[in-house]
């Protein structure tokens, strides 16, 4: 009988070292990445596709750490967070060249650079008119922010009827302090007053709201977003783009930004693939806004405008990747 087990037994080994030489053994689990999912529309667009194109092509979980821009790059430096994606760089300029100073982060590359900022942004409507709405134009003459002081009564303040009101972003954001010092700069903070909004969403739904009713509205805007997108706006001109004029007192016009994929120190080590995907990450403005519109169209979720983008737009973003994780990724999304 002891025979007979000891037979067994050696049978039983034989099969399990065939089984693991097989690749029967269970495949080593892979490590949580923690990925930003920042609060603007084309930032949690871009963290959901990631989100999708990780787990499913390259098999790591994925958590999004929902967050504003400073908190989420304090947690990269201090390597709570392991992948921080779209930001901008010269917005948040000297804080990056700290963490780069103190080797915190690493750059992995740049996803665009044909954004844009303006602090001046009207309906097209108030200048041209629109026809088809039956909108006249309300100020054919206005070209320019130095032309504002004249229709200071058309963007009237209805708390301060006395001046006009230029809408700014939410408090925290760049454009909180530098659409203020520009109306100073330019000589307007006698005829017009500044209002901050809540939230990104705030912004968008004043000037929505406006747009829809065919009325004056003018303020901080930005792109890539869906309203940018979808809105026929005009940028009033100003003069263009000086570093020096920039660094002293802001008057003239916002520089394109360079928005950028960063990740901290020890990732590269930690999944080195997925590196490899972001630094060949880029998305134009273009392309962007298209997505974004789509979710105002549909009204849908980044997350959604993340599985049509995947499915419809496989051109730019099998690029990002090798073949066989292109197609891993494709069968997942059929099925989405």
């Amino acid at each position: 009988m002891k025979k007979i087990l000891l037979a067994l037994m050696v049978v039983m080994l034989t099969v399990s070292v065939i089984l693991v030489g097989c690749g029967g053994a269970e495949p080593e689990e892979k490590p949580l990445i923690k990925l930003s999912d920042l609060n603007w529309g084309s930032a949690h667009f871009q963290s959901e596709m990631a989100k999708i194109i990780i787990e499913e092509g390259y098999g790591y979980p994925v958590e999004l750490v929902p967050g504003s821009t400073i908190p989420m790059f304090q947690g990269l430096r201090a390597g709570e967070l392991d992948v921080f994606l779209e930001g901008w760089l010269q917005n948040q300029q000297e804080a990056v060249d700290a963490a780069l100073a103190a080797e915190e982060i690493v750059m992995l590359g740049f996803l665009n650079d044909d954004n844009w900022q303006s602090s001046f942004v009207v309906p097209t409507y108030v200048i041209e008119g629109d026809a088809a709405r039956g909108i006249e134009p309300m100020a054919p003459d206005l070209k320019r922010v130095s032309d504002l002081p004249q229709y200071k009564e058309l963007f009237q303040n209805p708390e301060n009827p006395s001046k006009g009101l230029i809408i700014n972003g939410p408090v925290g954001w760049e454009c909180e302090i530098v659409l203020i010092e520009q109306v100073v700069t330019y000589g307007l903070d006698d005829d017009y007053d500044v209002m901050n909004v809540g939230s990104q969403e705030g912004l968008f739904a004043s000037l929505e709201g406006a747009y829809n009713k065919g009325e004056p509205w003018i303020g901080y805007l930005w792109g890539p977003t869906w309203i940018a997108g979808a809105l026929d706006l005009t940028l009033l001109e100003e003069p263009a783009y000086d570093e020096a004029v920039w660094n002293e007192n802001h008057g003239c016009g916002w520089p394109s930004v360079d928005l950028f994929v960063a990740v901290h120190k020890d990732f590269p080590d930690k999944a080195p693939d997925v590196v490899d995907m972001f630094s060949k990450w880029q998305l134009d403005t273009a392309t962007l806004n298209e997505v974004l519109a789509y979710m105002l169209e549909t009204e849908g979720e980044p997350a959604d405008a993340a599985v049509w983008f995947l499915k419809n737009r496989e051109a730019i973003w099998t690029e990002f990747v090798p073949a066989d994780i292109a197609q891993k990724v494709k069968d997942a999304v059929a099925d989405m």
